[in-house]
């Protein structure tokens, strides 16, 4: 009888084992299933809060992190927060700035060149510069007056219009650049994408308008991803369309209606999860 309940625990414990084991794996697999991750900063010359989030070129098992755009569905446009639950995408961004709605009936599009999976929706003339992604992520930035057509034959598949690159092979942009619209040169909430020699993407989300903090000029960005030693960078939308959501929640500020509500937008930046 002793022997028999001895081999009893014996298994028992081996099962105990087993089952220990089997849960250090699982733990250690999420642990390298981990493509992104975020944090928040505060920078002492802006007096403002900033996030920053990472997205690995490519996961644990060699999967492309792919960087997608897409519209709103609604005629309205939607919040980041609402896109992303929709979509049950991981992470997304605000992108473009949209054209003023005339009309309840109208839809709120964005402004300039919009080209998503190397069909061309949308041709508009602008002053600001478009953001293009390659089929590897490698982000570009085309000048104003680059047609559609000519982004296409440049091997780029998706892309869309916001604001102006900020660092480009690691230097900053050329003072002039920043003359280009007024708010450059004004403390506001920003929003950029920034990339990495290797192909890793960087978001920068701040505050402004007091809302976790004054806000930033674009020389502020500038100098907080220069030390960041990013080799790209582009700003898109901010003041109010600010808005960064990750794992369905949001992580920046609401900054409309006095903090209180989302801004709506016609188009974003996700990534979706491998799983």
């Amino acid at each position: 009888m002793k022997n028999k309940m001895k081999y009893i625990g014996i298994i028992l414990l081996l099962f105990v084992v087993a089952t220990i084991g089997c849960h250090a794996q699982q733990k250690t697999k999420q642990r390298a299933e981990n493509w992104y991750s975020y944090s928040k900063h505060y920078d002492e010359p802006s007096e403002t809060f900033y996030y920053l989030t990472r997205i690995k070129h490519k996961d644990s098992q060699g999967n492309l992190n792919k960087l997608r755009i897409a519209h709103s569905t609604v005629l309205e446009g939607e919040a980041v927060h609402q896109f992303a639950k929709r979509m049950g995408a991981v992470l997304a961004f605000n992108a473009s700035m949209g054209i003023k709605r005339k009309t309840d009936e109208d839809k709120l599009l964005p402004v300039g060149i919009q080209i998503l999976e190397g069909k061309i929706l949308q041709q508009r003339k602008s002053r600001v510069y478009t953001l293009g992604i390659k089929p590897n992520n490698e982000l570009v930035a085309y000048p104003p007056g680059t047609t559609p057509e000519m982004i296409l034959k440049d091997g780029t598949a998706n892309a869309l219009t916001a604001f102006i690159p900020l660092i480009k092979n690691f230097k900053p942009v050329d003072e002039s650049l920043l003359d280009l619209v007024p708010n450059f040169k004004a403390v506001h909430p920003r929003q950029i994408i920034a990339q990495m020699e290797n192909l890793d993407i960087v978001f920068l989300s701040c505050g402004g308008r007091g809302f976790e903090g004054k806000g930033m000029l674009a020389t502020d960005v500038i100098r907080i991803l220069q030390k960041e030693g990013v080799k790209f960078a582009f700003m898109l939308d901010g003041g109010g369309s600010t808005s960064t959501v990750i794992d369905d929640t949001l992580i920046t500020p609401k900054i409309d209606k006095h903090g209180t509500k989302e801004r709506l937008r016609p188009n974003f930046l996700y990534f979706m999860s491998h799983q």
